[in-house]
């Protein structure tokens, strides 16, 4: 019997729109002072933000300092972080299916993600209170798909692995290690024809998740066949 589910963060229940014409060219603003544009940063902030994300750097104020230093430069990266996590958007679809869940379910959150960042979000939508169970890889310090963060989640609940369902976007960094663990897994499979995605699709053919939806909306249902 299926107790709880978990879902991702970042393109699974909250939406990001990182690629949008005017995201970019707000960030390429702010760094063009310092002779960049975000296509130039961004490894720069990707591989900080891992590093933030698995809690090897423990708050803001050292990432940015860290970062600076390796670009020996002062950009205003307090300001880069607002503008992308401004453009967090949880729907009202999506809270409005996590409040049917939870009308049966226990309900989670499991994200490689920054704690401060993903609680920041939760508050502005007013949901930080709707989770049974909010598991961020930079508190735990350990990422997806390490199969420790995925008991982490288990253990909050006190659940066995067949009485949850994990729900999330990624196949190789989320689902592959859920599956591995006994979890059952459901796919967001929004339907993008990136390369990223094509990829996706051909590891989901080997690596088949329990189930496969284009909307949150389906898990309502797709649930109660999985039970």
């Amino acid at each position: 019997m299926i107790k709880a589910v978990f879902f991702d963060w970042g393109d699974t229940l909250a939406v990001i729109n990182y690629r949008s014409a005017d995201i970019s060219k707000k960030l390429d603003d702010i760094l063009a002072p310092y002779n960049l544009n975000w296509e130039k940063f961004f490894p720069y902030w990707k591989n900080f933000s891992l590093l933030r994300s698995k809690g090897d750097i423990k708050s803001d104020e050292e990432m940015f300092l860290q970062l600076n230093r390796v670009l020996q430069k002062e950009i205003p990266l307090q300001k880069i972080r607002e503008t992308r996590f401004n453009n967090h958007f949880v729907s009202k679809e999506n809270i409005e299916v996590i409040k049917k869940l939870k009308e049966k379910y226990k309900v989670g959150v499991l994200s490689n993600g920054v704690k401060d960042w993903v609680e920041g979000v939760m508050k502005r939508y007013g949901i930080n209170n709707l989770f049974d169970s909010v598991i961020i890889s930079s508190e735990v310090g350990i990422r997806k798909p390490d199969a420790e963060i995925y008991y982490i989640a288990l253990k909050s609940l006190s659940l066995k692995p067949q009485e949850t369902i994990f729900v999330s976007d990624e196949v190789c960094d989320d689902l592959v290690g859920a599956k591995g663990c006994g979890i059952k897994t459901i796919w967001l499979d929004t339907g993008n024809d990136d390369e990223w995605k094509k990829k996706e699709r051909e590891i989901a053919k080997v690596f088949k998740p329990d189930a496969v939806i284009k909307n949150l909306k389906e898990v309502i249902t797709i649930i109660k066949i999985m039970q």
